[in-house]
């Protein structure tokens, strides 16, 4: 299994174990092969640490744990230089975030998109059904079709509007983490999207690995499908993935 929405770092809350040793241990319990992750500093200024300690987590668990670069939008050169040297390094793709007051259409950001679509990255944006982000993110995903982007929190207000906007491009999907999680609501994404276009998220540490997992097994879907939103729709989105190109 792939889990395309994972977190390292320490945040407002107890974490026993914030070492790369501690994810991979509850990884192998659940069965979950990679987990790309950004680090609980997403949301703030302070990227470049986060950064840090998620290339750190890389470099220690090579192949099970994979990063995406978080970066705060102050101006787009910055964005730019910051994309590309974290890129670079080995990063697979972008989690950008809006609780820091930058819109996902901001110009600011625009760079991180290029970027991502010169390399067909997936870039995963927070959203809990707000009009706005879903607005941005189809503006995002319609001026830069060669990334992939992933609307996380899946139904988690307004499972409607989830399900229209991921129809309304072919290189948007969304994920399934969700801690309530209404009984019924991931098969109603699923009927609703598509079987191709939802995928794993866990927010790991937010939320448990395995309260994440077990919804998505536990679900009244068959097992091809399960398949699909476990493995294969993430598999699909990080093969696709090539490599910065280089000269003229």
């Amino acid at each position: 299994m792939i889990d395309l929405h994972g977190h390292l770092g320490r945040y407002a809350f107890p974490i026993p174990d914030l070492t790369a040793a501690g994810v991979v241990h509850v990884m192998d319990r659940c069965g979950v092969a990679r987990m790309v992750c950004s680090h609980m500093q997403c949301m703030s200024a302070d990227d470049a640490w986060g950064n840090s300690q998620v290339l750190s987590c890389m470099r220690q668990a090579p192949g099970r744990i994979l990063g995406y670069v978080s970066v705060f939008p102050a101006t787009p050169e910055r964005v730019h230089d910051s994309v590309s040297r974290w890129l670079d390094a080995g990063f697979t793709g972008l989690k950008l975030h809006d609780a820091n007051g930058f819109r996902y259409d901001d110009p600011a950001y625009l760079p991180a998109y290029e970027l991502a679509n010169a390399r067909a990255m997936p870039v995963l944006l927070h959203t809990w059904g707000g009009a706005p982000q879903f607005g941005a993110a189809l503006a995002m995903a319609r001026r830069f079709p060669d990334l992939t982007l992933i609307l996380a929190h899946g139904g988690s207000a307004n499972p409607d509007a989830y399900i229209s906007t991921v129809l309304a491009a072919p290189n948007i999907v969304m994920d399934t983490c969700f801690s309530r999680c209404p009984l019924g609501l991931l098969e109603y994404l699923v009927k609703g999207a598509g079987a191709d276009r939802v995928v794993f998220g866990s927010d790991c540490y937010f939320y448990s690995l395995t309260q994440q997992l077990g919804k998505v097994m536990a679900a009244d879907l068959d097992e091809a499908v399960q398949r699909k939103v476990l493995f294969e729709n993430a598999e699909r989105i990080l093969s696709a993935i090539r490599p910065a190109r280089t000269g003229p």
